[in-house]
């Protein structure tokens, strides 16, 4: 792989990180969409899961979630977070730190309708993080969702987040230890771009 040099990045990071994503997912990585998402709530404490993204592009990047869960509860009292994007196959990754928005009600309805049906019928059933006493509850709960009609789009609690960058970090792996690191931050109207040591 050529090195990464900072005008591939410089004109337009967040679509840099978009192209990363897409190649990512044309050349089969395993789970090319899958983000670990770190958040903190008014306590400070930290607090990190997977998600997968439904969404990159121009303003950034998204994901869809239950409104009670631990990570929507942390974004509403500090919305500034980090994420990361790991993709051993192809030696890269991408760190991106920013503030995550409330997607519109329309959006999150297009995004819920792109799931497998089975994952939106497991969506109505439960709310994510709720205490169950067996597996066998979440079996109960998920048959009679699916044997329900239920209704179209997204359960009424679930939210859409979207992590609009203020720096992105690209790493891309080089066998003899000389990895690029470039850090492009928000600045103003524009970005910058500095080259950082492996």
């Amino acid at each position: 792989m050529p090195p990464l040099l900072p005008e591939h990045v410089q004109a337009d990071p967040v679509g840099a990180l978009t192209a990363w994503v897409d190649e990512a997912r044309a050349s089969a990585q395993p789970q090319p969409t899958a983000m670990a998402l770190a958040t903190a709530g008014l306590d400070g404490r930290p607090s990190v899961r997977m998600v997968f993204l439904r969404e990159w592009g121009a303003t950034g990047v998204g994901w869809l979630t239950d409104g009670h869960s631990g990570k929507a509860r942390d974004i509403s009292e500090r919305a500034d977070v980090a994420g990361v994007l790991f993709w051993p196959g192809l030696g890269r990754q991408v760190r991106v730190e920013g503030t995550v928005r409330l997607m519109e009600r329309r959006e999150v309805n297009d995004l819920f309708a792109r799931r497998r049906p089975e994952t939106q019928a497991a969506a109505w059933a439960w709310y994510q993080g709720e205490p169950l006493d067996t597996r066998a509850d979440l079996i109960r709960r998920l048959a009679a969702a699916r044997a329900d009609d239920l209704p179209p789009g997204a359960p009424p609690a679930w939210v859409g987040h979207r992590l609009e960058p203020r720096s992105i970090e690209f790493w891309q792996e080089d066998p003899d230890g000389l990895h690029d690191r470039l850090l492009a931050r928000r600045s103003g109207t524009g970005w910058t771009v500095r080259r950082l040591a492996p």
